[in-house]
């Protein structure tokens, strides 16, 4: 019951950000080439995380909701390599912008560097979805709280550099990139390295590339206990809500 509860809410979670972003597209955020890029890549990923929502799963333990060939785990990691990518990419514009307002050119070249600690983080995903293999997870959130790190001390820069309402923002991107590091660090990390040490202890057999990718396309584990699913519940809901909404919240901050 708990889990269906849940799932009904991300469901309606899903229905509301879909219309909040074409609220956003309808209504015009601005003009410019930063709030095109901003409105494009945030429709990618409200799109992939309603897909998602609706159709929740857990990658390597092969976990679905409903069982329908939607739910294909190789399918939904597909779709969040894209969407993941996409918010990425709106983090380093959004620090870009930043540093433009701030007169930080530095900052503004120093900002791509935060994808790419992202990008780099889908392969790590991706081999432990086809592997099996709860250490490479643990290496993907670790390169995140990374991205987001760096992330922080380039905030910082602007916020030293800057005064009102870019001030304002860059201070609150600290406090979010530090809250999303501890998170990682004192949750997401650490549920990966006991699962890594579960596998270990009772001696999974991780698979090769070619076996997982079959694996992943095709085997599905449904399940409606909340036991299995509580834990990765703490990071799917936030990541389907709030995450999206500081996705679509980015499309308003002005372009220089």
């Amino acid at each position: 019951m708990r889990v269906l509860s849940w799932w009904r809410a991300l469901c309606a979670i899903a229905v509301l950000n879909v219309c909040l972003w074409l609220a956003v597209l309808h209504m015009g955020p601005g003009s410019g080439i930063y709030a095109g890029l901003q409105l494009a890549l945030s429709g990618v990923y409200v799109l992939v995380c309603a897909y998602r929502s609706v159709l929740p799963r857990v990658d390597l333990e092969r976990l679905v909701v409903v069982d329908t060939r939607l739910s294909s785990i190789f399918l939904g990691r597909s779709a969040a390599t894209v969407a993941e990518i996409c918010f990425a990419l709106q983090l380093g514009l959004l620090v870009h912008q930043l540093g433009v307002h701030a007169g930080l050119p530095w900052v503004q070249m120093a900002a791509w560097a935060i994808p790419v600690f992202m990008v780099v983080a889908q392969g790590f995903c991706w081999h432990s979805v086809l592997t099996l293999n709860h250490i490479t997870q643990a290496v993907e959130s670790s390169l995140w709280a990374a991205g987001f790190s760096w992330m922080a001390v380039l905030l910082g820069a602007v916020a030293l550099g800057s005064s009102g309402w870019v001030q304002a923002l860059a201070v609150a991107g600290i406090l979010g990139s530090v809250s999303f590091v501890a998170y990682v660090l004192c949750v997401d990390v650490p549920m990966y390295w006991r699962r890594y040490q579960h596998g270990r202890a009772h001696g999974l057999a991780y698979m090769r590339l070619d076996q997982g990718a079959r694996d992943a396309w095709l085997r599905r584990v449904p399940s409606g206990s909340w036991a299995a699913w509580k834990a990765d519940a703490l990071w799917l809901t936030p990541y389907f809500s709030f995450g999206v909404w500081v996705s679509i919240a980015m499309v308003f901050v002005p372009g220089a």
